[in-house]
């Protein structure tokens, strides 16, 4: 019996951790992690903000909070990153750009009063209504477009090493 529930939770975390991965939408500090550990690694977070507003909505701060937990872990603590914001279809473009900015900033902002993290560490960027992820013709569609992308633009640094045919030479003797 032990080994069927094993064999059922096992599979249940499996399929949740593989769906969101699929979807491209996280939640959780680990699915974040997950995500965007390698440079250029992105994740989609769905954070609901007001409408027409780029205060982040209450029910939004379980997934920001998530974020600010992934940057601040071991892990992430010296990670990079850009906070792209998107929107839906629904009202002018400009408008929709500007906004979809304002939200990432709202975003960063967040991460830097609550987590303390180095607003040089966060970059942002507005989209607005130019990357759809689903269709803006139903509900669920422009729920899904309105999200804030978060993309690991750490580089990294390569330290120079020395060939092993070079190490052990005594550089002395050679001048």
């Amino acid at each position: 019996m032990k080994k069927l529930v094993f064999l059922i939770i096992f599979v249940f975390c499996c399929a949740s951790a593989s769906f969101a991965e699929q979807e491209g939408f996280a939640a959780t500090s680990d699915d974040i992690l997950r995500m965007i550990t390698d440079p250029g690694g992105r994740v989609f977070l769905q954070i609901e903000f007001k409408v027409n507003s780029a205060k982040i909505s209450e029910k939004a701060y379980p997934v920001v909070n998530s974020l600010g937990q992934a940057l601040t872990s071991s892990t992430g603590l010296n990670m990079q990153v850009k906070l792209v914001g998107h929107t839906d279809s629904a009202g002018d473009k400009d408008y929709n750009r500007t906004l979809s900015l304002k939200r990432a900033e709202a975003v960063k902002n967040y991460l830097a009063v609550y987590f303390n993290i180095d607003p040089g560490r966060v970059e942002v960027q507005g989209m607005g209504e130019a990357q759809p992820i689903a269709s803006n013709e139903n509900a669920q569609g422009r729920a899904r477009n309105r999200r804030v992308e978060v993309i690991n633009i750490t580089t990294k640094t390569v330290s120079p090493t020395v060939p092993d045919a070079v190490q052990g030479v005594d550089t002395q003797k050679l001048w």
